[in-house]
């Protein structure tokens, strides 16, 4: 998923961290220093983790923010991470973490339980939060003493635990945001709480950030910094890497990925939870007709768009569902392209005017393909298709908005639970409408809370097999195919890894080498 946000303040660029010294680390690779600097095709928009589902936003926060649990590359577990233990009572409904000793913020304070607590309420109750759909069984959150946080939550619901390694989770400082007011934390989080802390912002351009001494865990991170910086163009960003301007450039477009083998770089296609989509606003014409989307599903050839953008690091999507999450349908087979039948379904609509505009990200190689093959495909049922190439911070907001008729967009899963992904990309009753879509079923809906409650297994598959051929039927969303993630790094780059979720996991563990 580009889980973004878009924040409409006026950003004032250059804000600066507290001290001189940590700026020194923006002359990235200066002599005696270690600092990453990775390349992403959308810039930045907030620090605050819980204003954002916006893409750039979560790997950055990501960077600045521990969570009480951490998880393994793939999401398949979580364990310890600000929490050394925790306790779920026997009926599932109250569960008690237990922080390390001695936890501090990046400015040497104590990490307390209080913290915990404010920044759980934060993310789960503020009228202004972005991402509280998955959290819905939780209803309290106390601090039972400085080391002991207690959450309640009004229902059994498995997926809580791998929740609290979510980006926007992240434990900030109850002090720091209070002192600074939100509108100021999110643009100079002067205090974090994970393997780097803030230096600077540049928007537009990119976030500085510096080791943080204080992190919890000794002797990480290895790096001294990051500069995470937004190059426009995707194969901008992939030169800059081969001449020594970057050390990671991601989302590099599938189709240079053989190529860029033998050029100096090391290319790395690692796997993804992520859906690639047309996004379809249903609350207005043409997409509020069922018959005009079906025809749109069937004149569109899945397979030969997967094939031809993704050079064989993606594959067609069958479901709304990437195959890597539980519960994804194996028995759904991608839809096959029928041109008659499309044609039937556009006039059963009754639509005069057969056409559409579709927004596409500028600088994004890999949506340039995949529009001109929609278009030319659906030109053969009858179908003017109009592409517009949109900087992507004015993407969002028309998405947000409703401003729009179709869309090329992605959305991934943070953990391997569906929950989240259907609370996210088709729970017409949550805050973000269907990823924005204004897709709303009473039955999907009705579906979606069963299957979060369920403790049975086979049961619990059946409800999300239900829910995922309901969306294909009613064409929730295009799911056109399910990518790897791909990155071109330097030579030095070791021990990184862009985990299933869509976040750098084990970021205070990767490292730069000499040469």
């Amino acid at each position: 998923m580009d889980r973004r946000s878009f924040i409409t303040s006026a950003l004032a660029a250059g804000l600066g961290g507290p001290l001189l010294l940590d700026r020194l680390i923006s002359t990235a690779h200066a002599a005696g220093t270690k600092v990453l600097r990775i390349g992403y095709a959308a810039p930045v928009q907030t620090l605050d983790p819980i204003k954002t589902v916006f893409g750039p936003d979560i790997i950055s926060q990501g960077m600045m923010y521990a969570r009480l649990m951490k998880a393994n590359a793939d999401e398949s577990e979580v364990g310890p991470g600000l929490a050394e233990s925790w306790t779920i009572s026997d009926d599932g409904m109250t569960y008690v973490f237990k922080l390390r000793a001695g936890l501090k913020f990046s400015d040497g304070s104590p990490l307390t339980a209080e913290d915990v607590a404010f920044s759980y309420n934060r993310m789960r109750f503020q009228k202004d939060t972005a991402y509280a759909a998955p959290f819905q069984p939780l209803k309290t959150i106390e601090a039972v003493d400085p080391m002991t946080v207690k959450f309640g939550l009004d229902r059994k619901f498995p997926p809580f635990l791998k929740l609290c390694e979510i980006w926007n989770t992240g434990i900030v400082s109850k002090a720091n945001v209070t002192a600074l007011g939100d509108d100021q934390f999110g643009l100079t989080p002067t205090v974090t709480s994970g393997p780097f802390k803030f230096v600077e912002w540049k928007t537009g351009d990119r976030v500085t950030m510096a080791r943080n001494e204080n992190y919890y865990l000794p002797g990480l991170p290895k790096l001294d910094g990051i500069e995470f910086i937004f190059v426009s163009d995707v194969n901008t960003g992939v030169s800059m890497v081969q001449a020594g301007e970057l050390d990671v450039s991601m989302g590099v477009p599938f189709g240079r990925m053989k190529e860029l083998e033998g050029a100096g770089v090391t290319v790395v296609s690692e796997p993804s939870s992520a859906t690639y989509d047309m996004l379809l606003n249903q609350s207005q014409p043409p997409f509020d007709n069922l018959a005009f989307r079906q025809a749109v599903s069937f004149g569109i050839d899945r397979q030969v768009i997967n094939d031809t953008v993704t050079a064989g690091y993606g594959t067609a999507a069958t479901s709304i569902f990437s195959p890597k999450l539980a519960f994804f349908d194996t028995s759904l087979k991608v839809i096959a392209r029928d041109v008659e039948k499309a044609k039937a379904l556009l006039a059963q609509s009754g639509v005069a005017d057969a056409s559409f505009t579709l927004l596409t990200n500028a600088g994004t190689t890999d949506e340039d393909k995949t529009a001109v093959l929609i278009q030319a495909q659906l030109a053969e049922v009858g179908i003017t298709v109009t592409v517009s190439s949109v900087d992507p911070g004015q993407v969002w907001t028309q998405l947000v908005a409703g401003d729009y008729q179709a869309q090329l967009n992605w959305w991934y899963n943070e953990t391997t639970d569906p929950d989240n992904a259907v609370r996210w990309c088709v729970w017409g009753a949550g805050d973000n409408k269907s990823y924005y879509t204004r897709y709303n079923n009473d039955e999907v809906n009705k579906l979606i809370d069963e299957g979060a409650g369920e403790q049975d297994e086979a049961k619990r598959a059946a409800i999300y097999a239900k829910i995922q051929q309901i969306c294909v039927d009613e064409v929730a969303q295009v799911a056109l195919y399910h990518p790897s993630w791909t990155s071109a790094r330097s030579k030095a780059v070791t021990g990184l890894t862009f985990d299933l979720g869509s976040q750098y996991a084990a970021i205070d563990s990767a490292d730069l080498t000499e040469g």
